[in-house]
């Protein structure tokens, strides 16, 4: 069967959501130490991953793109275009959210959804790709090396009250 990467419209609302709960939820689950999930938390978080996939589809300078064969949904893609006119390489594309159905996965799915979204970027006259993931993704990290990406800045984040911090002492 052939792959069809188009862009996501509402009527997609459920598959988009259903692979954004599974990225945030299962696969973040599965792969964070339980030590930072403060740091990542959020309140009432299914209701943010809701609204998160509505502000995304309804977005006009949002890109969601999916993977379907046969008029299945098989994973999704959602970059933005921003502009920082004050660098060399000012106009450029960010890959926010990537995610393949684990029984997908290993055909080039994924690839293609980047690739789908990359040329949306070069369209809208972007020179430079940029994008995020979590330390303790390394799957995703040796993803991002295999497709050129390199990483120029680390975020550090930590509880100020001391009675939050989930660190053993280093004493």
């Amino acid at each position: 069967m052939s792959l069809t990467i188009r862009r996501a419209s509402l009527a997609d609302r459920d598959a988009v959501h259903a692979f954004h709960r599974a990225l945030y939820l299962d696969h973040r689950s599965a792969l964070m130490p339980d030590e930072l999930e403060i740091l990542y938390a959020y309140r009432g978080f299914e209701d943010v991953l809701r609204e998160d996939v509505d502000a995304m589809l309804r977005d006009r300078a949002a890109i969601v793109l999916v993977a379907e064969e046969a008029d299945v949904a098989l994973g999704y893609a959602s970059g933005v275009v921003r502009d920082e006119p004050r660098r060399v390489l000012h106009r450029k594309g960010v890959l926010g959210d990537w995610y393949v159905d684990p029984a997908a996965r290993g055909r080039g799915v994924g690839r293609q959804l980047v690739d789908a979204l990359f040329e949306r970027f070069r369209d809208e006259g972007c020179s430079v790709v940029e994008t995020m993931t979590w330390p303790f993704n390394t799957g995703t990290r040796a993803a991002m090396e295999r497709l050129g990406f390199r990483e120029v800045q680390i975020t550090y984040r930590r509880c100020l009250d001391d009675d939050e911090l989930p660190y053993p002492d280093d004493d």
